[in-house]
């Protein structure tokens, strides 16, 4: 049972955007990077612009929008094993990784700050890196107090502000390179962002509600994964592709026209949604 937690946990804690790194930009920097468009561009200045606050008693528009809710741990670990071992052998052995404990242990350290700037995803990362420490410290008798964590909460408006703008900033830069973007959630709508003259919705940027995911992450092809001339492995997948860069983000049907072979289990990583809630 350890080998399927390892093999699953370890490729997914690649994707884990760990408490205060990257560090997000601050006003300056999106300056810095946008040439000051928040001077001239309204939509930047929005972009960009803390938060207002409502002071008013009375209802607002977004009173019947949805609202963050609960984070589904269970189903979000059911589905992230049962996806690549569907149709397989390894069917049966990660349905019981499935059942692996994420809480931590008695005693376990709490690693985050409210006042780090983490996505939506860190509390399924840290579910996913506890059940690979339950397993260990239950193959080697390990205390698991010492490979395990706290579950991270939801952090401050202004960090919450601060992962949303990294991550918005971080799209803008992707899609003006023709990359796939960061489908990570959002703890709420960034607003649109200006990069090099050409401005992006929040759509564009990924955003498709609060604490949702807008997809399976992009696959990295870097260097390393070179095995000859112009050919490239997939992590995670059989097979080659060929005609590629490497060192950048590519969807798998853009990996599928390069030459990787379809039908092949869905290994990609799929960040955690949270459930969403409607104020009456």
């Amino acid at each position: 049972m350890i080998q399927p937690v390892y093999s699953n946990c370890l490729e997914a804690m690649r994707h884990a955007r760990m408490p205060g790194a990257p560090p997000a930009p601050s006003e300056s920097d999106f300056n810095n990077v946008l040439g000051s468009v928040a001077e001239t561009d309204p939509a930047a200045a929005a972009a960009t612009a803390p938060a207002s606050t409502n002071t008013s008693s009375e209802p607002s528009a977004a009173d019947s929008t949805p609202t963050l809710g609960d984070p589904n741990i269970e189903g979000f670990l059911g589905s992230y094993y049962e996806r690549p071992a569907q149709g397989t052998a390894e069917a049966s052995a990660a349905a019981a990784s499935a059942e692996i404990s994420y809480q931590p242990a008695d005693g376990a350290p709490t690693i985050y700050s409210p006042d780090w700037a983490y996505g939506p995803d860190q509390i399924y990362m840290q579910a996913l890196a506890n059940q690979a420490g339950n397993a260990f410290a239950e193959h080697t008798g390990m205390d698991p107090a010492l490979v395990t964590a706290q579950l991270p909460g939801i952090p401050t408006v202004q960090a919450q502000q601060q992962f949303d703008g990294w991550l918005a900033l971080n799209n803008a830069q992707r899609l003006a390179s023709g990359q796939p973007i960061d489908t990570a959630a959002y703890w709420s709508d960034p607003g649109p962002v200006t990069y090099k003259g050409v401005t992006y919705t929040s759509a564009q940027l990924g955003y498709c509600g609060p604490g949702q995911s807008s997809g399976p992450e992009p696959i990295f092809i870097s260097r390393a994964n070179q095995v000859g001339p112009d050919t490239y492995t997939v992590p995670g997948y059989q097979g080659t592709v060929k005609g590629i860069q490497p060192e950048r983000y590519y969807s798998l049907q853009q990996l599928q026209q390069a030459g990787l072979q379809t039908g092949q289990p869905d290994t990609q990583y799929y960040p955690g949604s949270w459930s969403l809630s409607t104020n009456a």
